[in-house]
């Protein structure tokens, strides 16, 4: 990003100390009554925050899921970020691969009863 981008609110939407955002990609989601917007922020050490913008200016942000792409000992930068609406994935670019992660991964994470 070599050019500034000026904020619509005068809050940031996240914020998270001592990372640093390299790439953005925002999904909007039909609910049963309103629009979500889902933010996808990249690091620069090869991880993904997955974000639920606030729903209105009385409510924060919610950090919904973070995907680690590699493990620990070998992250490494995140290049791109694009989402395909028409197959609900989020396409990743890193130095010599494309990962493919799908938009709703709710199989990754247990239920509880």
């Amino acid at each position: 990003m070599h050019e500034v981008v000026q904020p619509v609110q005068p809050v940031p939407y996240f914020m998270e100390d001592s990372v640093r955002f390299s790439h953005v990609a925002v999904d909007v989601v039909q609910g049963k009554d309103t629009l979500f917007h889902i933010i996808y922020l990249a690091t620069d050490y090869g991880t993904i925050r997955k974000v639920l913008s606030p729903l209105n200016q009385s409510t924060g942000s919610c950090l919904l899921d973070e995907i680690e792409l590699f493990p620990p000992k070998k992250r490494q930068p995140i290049r791109s970020l694009l989402i395909l609406h028409s197959s609900s994935e989020l396409y990743v670019g890193v130095r010599d691969q494309v990962i493919k992660i799908a938009l709703m991964r709710c199989n990754f994470h247990k239920t509880r009863e």
